[in-house]
């Protein structure tokens, strides 16, 4: 795609408006539609015309764009004046009081602009109801009196169009490049645009052009460092900032380079009115954190823009002016520290080496290794660092990097003997064999060998300093699927006198060993292994109190504990302003699971989209490839099916990479099964379910292995796994295990009134989707017992349930029997080759994102082809999602 190129993106994302203001249209409403420069409420508006001109109205179209306030008033004046057939060629018969059933739309663009007289004549055309008004106009903009009476005397709707959310703004993206986009990419589209239809227009077609943004393997995603923004880039970023005075210039200019301005700091404070005058034409934002007021651009996108458009000389200037601010008013948080740092590098200055390595600390909480890396180099290069904890830190970041090999070695060099850390009374030795062990392990796939590095250091230092080796332990027992072994460590540190040095241990250790007692299906003594005694008793804030807080949550949702794991998680901080993005991604991902059973679905995808596009190169709590399958399976039961399955062909590329932890590999592939259940392949997601049962429950991993019968039970199976389900529920302390089991055994004795009495159980516990899918299960067998008014009965409360939370029931559990199931007769390879060849890439970029040849591709896409009966590449799309799917996050 060449850069001069310039072409319409197709308009998507915007269903639910579209029938909007068709349904006002058809009633003789008229709409007026309001919204921020670059949503596209011109595009929306011509739309909306084309469907009223194929519904048979006579439709006119007026706009401002491009015209003063008097030349768009003289056209609506000719127009209103009567001089409809010489000017637009409208029928004159339309303003005729006596003509009968005459139905004529003008859209009107721009309405805002239009002078008070035409206005009101406009108004008493539309209040008359000769004319239905469809208008665009700019949200906080001054429109006259004719324009704003519409529809404050309801003459018309008035319909707030926004930006994108970020399922729409994936769908855009996903419809302009024809291709699946990591979750990754589509996160940083939407954190640089927020959702700005045109903005992220620009960008996408701007790093296309650029080569950043590429397909390989058949997925897009950026590549590389960022390029200058391009020509048409930074030329709209100016047309959106306006005219700027020259202390505004300087304030956006400082804004941009290190955004946000606390409002308080003196060279800030200094341009006090030229903020307010931004702030008021909504060029730069003011948000309160605590005490503090700073100071954003309105979007993400115009910083880089701005930064990059800025002369060398006024860049180093300002650099260095806002770096000696930060530094003389004292660094308020990790924020300012990591700014100023960078600031003065960037303005050519090197900060001294304690300043570099606590950058690089901060650095490598938000997961920003490239920028860890560097400053790390640069403080070892300069007198007076300490270079043990510089190494270990780069060995961090390079670990970050996915470069564990480079990691190895640094971590190697600084635990051998006769370096400072190798010494025991080091305060770096156990941290640097802690990192070492864990990039060995996670990293390089090397368990057993970082098994015994830890084995070594813990009887080289001191107990009292041995918890984090002993919690890394721990974690390796986990990866290596030793999960009753790392329960036992927990049990063991847990037990111990009071006073006994490795009781200090304790807070480190027992997160991860409740985890692996809650996977081997004791959920309460997952919450007793970490003191929990019910709502608002939780673990305590300290170091290690936000893992006591999600593993408690997790436990108590493995228990069927909604209410007390939503308590836990009510009482943390959104996961955005955790500072480390290990952290954020564990909030979010824990938080999406309780969403997800409690039937929040949008919430939950939101959250998803966000983790999965954290870099995460090792976590027992949840990985990379399973915070996406949680994203594909929430996108399915969301009605996404395409996008679903597009989403796991990327959880098997992201699996492919990293070293395999058998409880995520389970939770994968219970969502691979759930995905391919809600498209329609109920004997697929079957066979999947059974398979993961088998070796789930040969583990020992109770939950997963429940989990996984109880979804093939709910696909027809019910039957033939009620045996195991009822023995695996029997050793499983459990509201939850007990619930499922409950459910399995009526549906396999197709006990309606069982399952309508499970209903209100779920229903107490929080489980909303479950008890809407027990109620349509017990409708549907009261209807085949001939039990017609209970099941009518049953079948309004599935209605109920499903209204309170917006969402549909799963395929298995239609009320109205089965939709359409397009991937039912499809093998597993076969739906992955027809959901990438949907997204429109050849038969060789197929090839090699499955690793298979062409020809087998070709092979398979004429079996999808004959079993859809479709005949090209374009149609697949359609059987996929059968109908407009609504839109979630």
């Amino acid at each position: 795609m060449a850069e001069e190129t310039v072409t319409e993106w197709s308009l998507v994302g915007r269903d639910t408006e579209l029938r909007r203001i068709g349904s006002a249209v058809g009633r003789g409403r008229g709409v007026l539609l309001d919204g921020g420069p670059g949503v596209g409420k011109s595009r929306l508006l011509r739309a909306a015309l084309r469907r009223a001109a194929e519904d048979g109205a006579e439709v006119r179209w007026l706009s401002g764009a491009g015209r003063g306030e008097e030349e768009t008033s003289a056209l609506l004046a000719d127009w209103a004046d009567g001089y409809v057939g010489e000017s637009l060629g409208i029928p004159a018969h339309f303003l005729d009081a006596a003509y009968p059933g005459g139905r004529f739309v003008l859209g009107l663009d721009d309405a805002h602009l239009l002078a008070a007289a035409p206005a009101a004549r406009l108004r008493g055309l539309v209040t008359d109801g000769r004319v239905t008004l469809v208008a665009a106009t700019e949200a906080g903009a001054h429109a006259a009196d004719g324009i704003s009476r519409l529809w404050v005397e309801r003459s018309v709707e008035r319909l707030e169009i926004g930006a994108f959310d970020r399922s729409a703004m994936a769908e855009a993206v996903h419809h302009r490049l024809g291709g699946h986009v990591v979750a990754a990419t589509l996160e940083g589209l939407w954190r640089l645009t927020l959702g700005n239809p045109l903005l992220v227009t620009e960008v996408v077609d701007s790093a296309v052009a650029a080569g950043r943004l590429r397909r390989e393997d058949g997925v897009w995603h950026c590549t590389g460092p960022d390029l200058p923004p391009s020509r048409r880039l930074t030329d709209l970023v100016k047309l959106r900032l306006g005219p700027l005075a020259p202390d505004e210039r300087e304030l956006v200019e400082m804004i941009a380079l290190a955004e946000p301005l606390d409002a308080g700091l003196p060279v800030v404070a200094g341009l006090a009115r030229a903020a307010e005058s931004l702030n008021r034409r909504g060029v730069v934002v003011a948000e309160r954190g605590g005490s503090r007021l700073r100071l954003r651009l309105a979007f993400p996108l115009y910083a880089p823009v701005v930064a990059a458009a800025l002369p060398e000389l006024t860049g180093l200037r300002l650099r260095r002016r806002l770096a000696d601010a930060l530094d003389g008013a004292g660094p308020q948080s990790d924020d300012d520290r990591l700014r100023m740092v960078v600031l003065r590098i960037d303005a050519g200055q090197l900060p001294d080496p304690a300043h570099l390595q606590s950058a690089a600390r901060i650095a490598l909480r938000r997961q920003e290794f490239v920028r860890a890396e560097r400053l790390c180099l640069l403080a070892l290069r300069a007198p007076g660092g300490d270079t043990t904890a510089l190494a270990q830190l780069r060995g961090h970041a390079l670990a970050g990097q996915r470069r564990h090999a480079e990691a190895e070695a640094v971590f190697d060099a600084v635990c051998a003997p006769g370096t400072p850390a190798a010494a025991a009374q080091s305060a770096e030795f156990v941290p640097a064999v802690r990192a070492r062990a864990v990039n060995m392990a996670w990293g390089l796939g090397r368990v057993e060998d970082a098994a015994a590095v830890l084995d070594a250091a813990v009887t080289v230092t001191p107990e009292a300093d041995q918890g984090p080796l002993q919690e890394t332990r721990t974690v390796i027992g986990l990866l290596g699927d030793r999960l009753a072994e790392a329960a036992a460590m927990g049990e063991a540190v847990r037990d111990l006198p009071a006073g006994h040095p490795r009781r200090a241990g304790a807070p480190a250790v027992l997160p991860p060993a409740a985890f692996a007692r809650a996977e081997l299906g004791d959920a309460a003594g997952a919450l007793a292994l970490l003191g929990h005694r019910g709502p608002g008793t939780g673990p305590r804030d300290d170091e290690d109190g936000l893992t006591r807080h999600l593993v408690t949550a997790w436990a108590a949702m493995r228990g069927g504990a909604m209410a007390e794991a939503a308590a836990v998680l009510d009482g943390l901080p959104d996961h955005d302003a955790v500072d480390d993005r290990s952290h954020a991604l564990r909030i979010a991902t824990v938080r999406a699971r309780l969403h997800r059973a409690s039937g929040r679905l949008p919430e939950a995808v939101v959250l998803l989209r966000q983790a999965g596009a954290l870099e995460n190169t090792w976590d027992w709590l949840t990985t990379k490839a399973w915070c996406l399958a949680e994203l594909a399976g929430a996108l399915a039961e969301s009605g996404e099916h395409a996008e679903a399955l597009r989403t796991l062909v990327e959880v098997r590329s992201e699996e492919a990479g990293t070293v395999p932890y058998p409880v995520a590999s389970d939770g994968v592939a219970l969502e691979r099964a759930l995905v391919i259940a809600h498209v329609g392949d109920f004997a697929g997601a079957t066979q999947q379910a059974l398979d993961l049962a088998g070796r789930a429950t040969a583990a020992n991993r109770r939950f997963q292995a429940l989990a996984a019968l109880h979804l093939a039970a709910r696909l027809g199976e019910a039957r033939a796994v009620v045996e195991r389900v009822t023995a695996l529920a029997r050793d499983t302390d459990s509201e939850l295990a007990a619930l499922q089991a409950a459910q399995v055994r009526a549906l396999a004795a197709d006990d309606g009134d069982a399952l309508l009495e499970l209903a209100s159980r779920a229903g107490a516990t929080g489980l909303v989707p479950l008890a809407a899918e027990l109620c349509a299960q017990a409708a549907r067998a009261h209807a085949t017992a001939g039990r017609h008014r209970r099941s009518r009965a049953a079948r309004a409360r599935s209605v109920e349930l499903l209204e309170d939370t917006g969402g549909t029931l799963p395929p298995w559990a239609a009320l109205y029997g089965p939709g359409p199931a397009p991937l039912t007769s499809l093998t597993s390879r076969e739906r992955e080759v027809a959901a990438l060849a949907a997204s429109l890439l050849s038969n060789q970029e197929i090839a090699d994102r499955l690793v298979v040849s062409v020809r087998t591709v070709e092979n398979h896409l004429h079996r999808v082809y004959g079993k859809l009966g479709v005949t090209a590449r374009a149609d697949l799309a359609h059987r996929l999602d059968p109908g407009p799917a609504p839109h979630r996050g």
